[in-house]
């Protein structure tokens, strides 16, 4: 019996500076941030990816928030940035391997 290798992995999106809300401070201010892409594998291999995450140090006070949800509560122009920061392309290779194999299947049985 063998053993199977699964869990989450992390991948780095992109390092910025984004206007956010600090809890510190009370008030809007600059924070330098690291996104990130979680997604799940197996063996290794990326089946695909299911969330993305931010660190941010606030460059007024220093606080610093770790692996927090990149969602609009946080940013106030999430929607300008989001598609900066996209999952990359290699986490749905699992899931293009599959479809291509289903395109496949269909083609052979239909010829």
């Amino acid at each position: 019996m063998g053993f199977i290798f699964f869990g989450i992995k992390k991948a780095t999106i992109g390092i910025d500076e984004f206007l956010m809300k600090c809890p510190s401070c009370e008030g809007d201010q600059y924070a330098d941030g690291i996104v990130t892409s979680n997604y799940y594998h197996i063996y290794h291999i990326p089946i695909f990816p299911f969330e993305k995450e931010v660190t941010l140090i606030c460059q007024t006070c220093g606080l610093k928030r770790y692996d927090v949800p990149f969602t609009p509560v946080l940013f106030r122009d999430y929607h300008e940035i989001k598609n900066k920061y996209r999952h990359p392309w290699y986490t749905y290779s699992f899931l293009l391997v599959v479809s291509l194999l289903i395109v496949s299947a269909i083609i052979n049985s239909v010829t």
